[in-house]
C-alpha cells in the first residue's frame, strides 16, 4: 500500500490509499487508521456502512459519521452473520448515521441502530449540471433519437436491478408505438443474458445496450431523452429468480438527477418512495405489462410529460439542491466537532 496526496478535487486535499494487491482486512484497517492519524481531521465521514464504515469504526476515531447507501444495509447483512455483525458494530460506534429516506431509517432500527443518532436527509443533486439545459442535440443525433421517442434506463445489469422487466415491456410498447428506441446504460454481468432476451423477444434492433459511460456524460443523457425508467424495487428479480428484500432505499440518485433534468420518470411502486419529492408515474413491481402501459400513456401524452418534468425540476431544487444540503452538513460537522447537541430529523 502507498499513501499519497493529490488535489483532484478542487478546493480539497485528497489522500488516497493505493493497494498494490488485495490485502486481508486487518491490513486495510491498519492503513485506514494510519491515514486518519496522518490527517487528524475534525470529523471522519465514512460512506457505505458495511465496508468503509467498519474500517472507520475500527480506527477508533470520533466523531464518526456513517452514511448508508442501500445495499450495505439491505443486502450485505443477509449474506453472512459476519457481515451482519461487523455492520452492527459500525453502527454502534458511529456518532451519527445518515440515511436518505424513511425506509432506510426503519431498516437501520431493525439492525439495532439507536434511533436518536439517525439523520434522515436526501442526497444532494448538482442542479447546475443536472438541468434541462444539459439536453444535447449532438447526443440525440448520435443516438438517432431526434425523430422518434426515447426511453432511458441507467440501472446496472445485475440481478438486484430487474432490467429484464423493462426489456419484457418493450414488445408491448412497440405494438402500440413503433417509433420508440430504448437506451440502456449501466453495464454488468447480466449483459449477455439481457441481450439474448432482447433478441428472443425480437426487440434487439430497438434496444441500444450502451453499457457504462463516464459520469460527466450523465447530465446530457438524462436530459436528452423523453422518459427515464428505474426498475429496482422491493424485489430482486432477473431472468426467473425472485428474492424479497427489506424496505427499499427511497428514490435512487440517478432518478433524482433525471428529475433535475426535467425528464419524466417511471418507477416501480416500492415501499419507500418519497411522494413529497417524486412527481412521476409508478407501475406494479416486476409487472412488465403494467410498465408497458405506463410507458405508452406517458409517451402519448406530451402535456403530462411536460408537467411531470416541470414539477420534478422544482421539487429537486426545493428538496435536494446540493448547495443547500452542503450548508446543512457544514452545520452538522461543526456541531459534532464542538460536541454540541442537536436533534436528528
Amino acid at each position: 500500500m502507498t499513501f499519497d496526496q493529490t488535489t483532484s478535487i478542487e478546493g480539497a486535499r485528497t489522500h488516497r490509499l493505493k493497494y498494490r494487491s488485495k490485502p486481508a482486512y486487518p491490513l486495510r484497517i491498519i492503513d485506514v487508521k494510519r491515514a486518519v492519524n496522518a490527517v487528524n481531521p475534525d470529523v471522519v465521514h465514512a460512506l457505505y456502512a458495511s465496508h468503509y464504515g467498519v474500517y472507520a469504526a475500527l480506527s477508533g476515531f470520533h466523531p464518526l459519521v456513517i452514511s448508508v447507501l442501500g445495499s450495505d444495509i439491505l443486502i450485505s447483512p443477509e449474506r453472512s452473520k459476519m457481515f451482519r455483525f461487523s455492520l452492527q458494530f459500525a453502527l454502534r460506534k458511529a456518532d451519527l448515521v445518515h440515511v436518505s429516506d424513511e425506509g432506510g431509517r426503519k431498516t437501520l432500527i431493525e439492525l439495532g441502530c439507536d434511533p436518536k443518532k439517525i439523520l434522515t436527509q436526501e442526497w444532494g443533486v448538482d442542479v447546475g449540471r443536472f438541468s434541462p439545459n444539459a439536453r444535447s442535440k449532438e447526443l440525440r443525433d448520435r443516438l438517432e433519437i431526434r425523430n422518434c421517442y426515447s426511453v432511458l434506463s441507467a440501472s446496472n445489469w445485475q440481478i438486484d436491478y430487474n432490467v429484464d422487466v423493462l426489456i419484457r415491456a418493450i414488445p408491448l410498447v412497440l405494438r402500440q408505438i413503433p417509433d420508440v428506441k430504448f437506451i440502456l446504460i449501466g453495464g454488468g454481468v447480466l449483459g449477455d443474458r439481457l441481450k439474448t432476451l432482447a433478441k428472443k423477444l425480437g426487440v434487439y434492433d430497438k434496444t441500444m445496450f450502451i453499457g457504462r459511460i463516464p459520469y460527466e456524460e450523465m447530465p446530457m443523457y438524462l436530459a436528452s431523452v423523453d422518459v427515464f425508467v428505474d426498475t429496482i424495487s422491493d424485489y430482486a428479480h432477473a431472468l426467473g429468480r425472485t428474492i424479497k428484500r427489506k424496505s427499499g432505499m427511497g428514490i435512487g440518485q440517478t432518478t433524482k438527477e433525471a428529475m433535475a433534468c426535467g425528464t419524466p420518470q417511471i418507477l416501480p411502486d416500492h415501499s419507500s418512495i418519497n411522494y413529497k419529492l417524486f412527481k412521476g408515474l409508478t407501475y406494479r413491481q416486476l409487472d412488465h405489462a403494467d410498465l408497458a402501459e405506463k410507458l405508452i400513456d406517458l409517451l402519448r401524452n406530451e402535456e403530462l410529460r411536460n408537467r411531470i418534468g416541470q414539477e420534478s425540476v422544482k421539487a429537486v431544487a426545493e428538496l435536494c439542491d446540493q448547495e443547500s444540503i452542503a450548508e446543512k452538513w457544514y452545520s452538522i460537522y461543526h456541531r459534532l466537532s464542538t460536541k454540541q447537541d442537536f436533534i436528528m430529523s
